[in-house]
């Protein structure tokens, strides 16, 4: 099924567009919690090894490891970290966890309609 040039429009801006926006305004989600949280967070969990607070790139990979110890027990014994998360305030966690479902919906509206684009062409 082909999609009218209006209908493409419609998804590009409909979605693509608050995906991208939503991807920058993570950026500076991961620029608060890296300033704010991610060395409290790497001496608690990490006992102190600074690795996702050297630049923000890796702080980026740091949230969403941390999101996933947060919310899953499965992830957080299997990186050692069951235990230690409950030393971890919940206002915190739920900082990361947020973070972490911000990423994933930019990332399908992103994706998502460029895959749409892409199989319409």
């Amino acid at each position: 099924m082909m999609l009218s040039d209006n209908e493409l429009d419609i998804l590009i801006f409909g979605f693509g567009a608050p995906g991208i926006l939503g991807g920058f305004i993570w950026i500076g989600i991961v620029i608060y919690l890296k300033h704010k949280w991610l060395l409290q967070l790497e001496d608690i969990l990490d006992d102190g090894v600074r690795f996702y607070s050297l630049n923000i790139f890796l702080a980026g990979q740091g949230v969403l490891q941390y999101a996933t110890v947060f919310s899953s027990r499965f992830h957080a014994k299997r990186f050692g970290m069951l235990e230690k998360r409950e030393k971890v305030p919940k206002h915190i966690q739920r900082w990361f966890i947020f973070a972490m479902w911000w990423f994933v919906v930019c990332c399908i509206l992103a994706f998502g309609s460029a895959a749409v684009l892409q199989i319409n062409s």
